[in-house]
């Protein structure tokens, strides 16, 4: 073992690598910036979308480069966030058609918008920096090395730094799917800390000591093909990818057990054998974040999970109709609140567990459940469309919304209409503006309306949110974060 502050990286000499003056040209050429247009694409030969390796990377405070140099960020505002998460880039990244407005504020306290993040290889660029999803991949290979050998009697400290020469001892204990001599090039003193400081920490909450770590080996592979069999085996697919299921980077699996996956014919049926064998702590996932000082650890998903088919419970019907913009509905015994997350625009689905949120869908997936299992083909008005008339109504749009308002809420009668109309034309309503009511209004109303036309369409479609929606709560796999 050497102490990091006494040895000077004897097998990795710093290096200072020339970089010829054309190649810092083409390197430039090759990142360029991101862009709205670039985050609709997949990342060259891959289904993942160049939108979720940025959530990702914001999630995970993965440092990224930037026209303020390589930093992580944050969202400055929670309903840009949720608009980008819901597919609603010109909401979450403009402030009109073409002109970015600020949304991210990096660690070092700079405001950015979207294009001043460069399309590095993370984001399939060219060569560009190439550190993202690689330089990820190899911290989580050499977290499962260091926990082998801390699990298997190394005594390591802050400061210290395990000699590469010394981790071949422990490959049986770890399954990875990058070189040692890759990892051990690319290591740095913070992901060796973060990698000492979460192996002490699993050694304290895992039973004994008898695990094999894996990433990205055949057993991980297992897993993840079982997963993408059964999740796309279902309509529409319950999650969208693999990340949505389990944000597991590494897996703690119990020497001497057995697994036997391929008895499972649904998604359900596998999630909850999983959740059984984390409860057991046979197979844990890990979800890792850089970690200095204190290692904090959250449970996720280790109390059941949801068991389909979920009915449609009903709406709640407002007896002071004009006090909020949302509408409720109740997915079985859940309550999920349908409004609009930005002024006019953003409208989307966030179902409600004890008080807290448990999982967000966005419009457009809503609007696409409701079509697939309805006889609608379309929902009236785009969000442009709607956004107009919701900020300068029409008699013929208040009729519409009144019409709905009579079918859910009210009743009907010529004096009562005018006084309803008068107050649905007002600027402000509420807390928000007239504008953000009637559209959040006209969106949720018009939604549960579908529901309440067909009690097999409703079940249909409640059935459907609940397996998509609910990815943040007990329909997704089990994990612990370390960070």
């Amino acid at each position: 073992m050497l102490r990091a502050v006494d040895a000077a990286r004897k097998l990795r000499p710093v290096r200072e690598d020339y970089v010829p003056p054309l190649d810092k040209v083409q390197n430039l050429f090759e990142a360029g910036n991101i862009n709205i247009g670039v985050l609709k694409k997949e990342l060259p030969n891959s289904n993942v979308l160049r939108i979720q390796v940025l959530l990702d990377a914001i999630k995970n405070q993965t440092p990224l480069e930037t026209t303020k140099g390589t930093v992580s960020l944050n969202w400055i505002s929670d309903a840009d966030r949720i608009s980008a998460e819901g597919g609603d880039y010109s909401s979450a990244f403009e402030s009109r058609p073409g002109k970015y407005k600020i949304v991210f504020v990096t660690d070092s306290g700079d405001k950015i918008k979207l294009n001043d993040i460069k399309k590095t290889a993370a984001f399939g660029g060219g060569r560009g920096s190439g550190g993202g999803a690689e330089q990820t991949d190899l911290m989580e290979c050499a977290q499962c090395v260091y926990a082998a050998a801390v699990f298997n009697g190394e005594k390591l400290s802050v400061g210290d730094e395990l000699d590469p020469s010394e981790w071949s001892k422990y490959s049986s204990k770890f399954d990875i799917d990058k070189s040692l001599s890759a990892i051990a090039d690319g290591f740095t003193q913070s992901w060796i800390d973060s990698s000492i400081l979460i192996a002490n920490e699993m050694k304290k909450n895992l039973k004994g000591t008898n695990y094999t770590f894996h990433k990205g080996s055949a057993f991980v592979k297992e897993i993840e093909n079982k997963f993408k069999k059964l999740n796309g085996a279902e309509r529409p697919k319950p999650f969208s990818n693999i990340n949505k299921w389990t944000p597991a980077d590494i897996w703690a699996v119990k020497n001497g057990v057995t697994f036997d996956f391929n008895q499972f014919s649904t998604l359900g049926e596998f999630t909850n054998e999983l959740k059984e064998l984390y409860d057991r702590q046979d197979l844990v996932g890990v979800s890792l974040k850089l970690a200095a000082g204190r290692v904090v650890t959250e449970e996720k998903n280790i109390t059941g999970f949801v068991r389909r088919p979920v009915r449609y419970g009903g709406y709640v019907k407002q007896t002071n109709f004009f006090s909020a913009k949302d509408f409720y509905i109740f997915l079985g015994k859940q309550k999920m609140q349908l409004r609009t997350f930005a002024e006019a625009s953003s409208w989307q689905g966030e179902v409600k567990s004890g008080g807290a949120a448990a999982g967000k869908i966005g419009g457009g997936v809503l609007e696409s459940i409701m079509i697939q299992n309805s006889t609608i083909t379309r929902f009236p008005y785009t969000n442009t469309q709607l956004k107009s008339l919701s900020t300068r109504p029409t008699p013929a749009f208040l009729d519409e919304l009144y019409e709905m308002y009579v079918g859910l809420v009210g009743s009907s009668n010529a004096e009562e209409k005018g006084k309803w109309i008068k107050s649905a034309s007002a600027k402000k309503i509420g807390r928000v503006s007239g504008a953000d009511w009637r559209f959040s209004k006209f969106r949720g109303m018009f939604f549960v309306a579908q529901l309440e036309s067909s009690k097999t369409i409703a079940n249909k479609v409640c059935d459907n949110i609940a397996a998509y929606s609910l990815s943040a709560s007990d329909s997704a796999a089990p994990h612990v974060v370390y960070k």
